[in-house]
């Protein structure tokens, strides 16, 4: 019985252990309750993303997402954040679809920048963003491409 009983103490002392260093994990690096979709709404589905990374660390900043409605025939972009999460840090989104005007969010941002949203049916967008770090040095996406400014996808 006693020993039964003392089992069960030690059981219980680890797991109240382990709750405590997850809480502990948990606040060190913070979670972003931001998605891509939920940014977008219902309906959006994504058809491609590419990471933003330190330049100089290589250190993964957030990501930029393109998502597509087919039954409405709109694009989606949105910059969702890794790192600084919580904090106030530059952080840029655009679409430009053609003929129309692009569509641009950019600005100190908590968790993301986005949606901008255009009509993309049967059409071709550049899409892409941006991070800066707390220092105000801008990091871009991997694909940025310096000729045209983003990734070029056509729908």
């Amino acid at each position: 019985m006693y020993r039964t009983i003392r089992r069960l103490g030690v059981v219980l002392a680890l797991a109240v252990g382990l709750v405590g260093t997850a809480g502990a994990t948990a606040q060190a690096a913070p979670i972003n309750p931001v998605t891509p979709q939920s940014s977008c709404g219902l309906g959006y589905v994504v058809q491609d993303q590419d990471p933003i990374r330190h330049a100089q660390t290589g250190a993964l900043l957030g990501t930029v997402y393109l998502l597509y409605n087919p039954m409405v025939g709109y694009g989606c972009t949105v910059t969702v954040k890794s790192a600084y999460v919580g904090a106030l840090t530059r952080t840029q989104v655009y679409l430009a679809a053609q003929y129309l005007p692009t569509q641009v969010d950019d600005g100190n941002r908590l968790y993301a920048a986005g949606p901008t949203r255009a009509y993309v049916k049967g059409g071709c967008v550049i899409w892409g963003g941006f991070m800066a770090d707390p220092t105000g040095t801008i990091h871009y996406h991997e694909r940025a491409n310096p000729a045209i400014g983003g990734i070029g996808t056509c729908f």
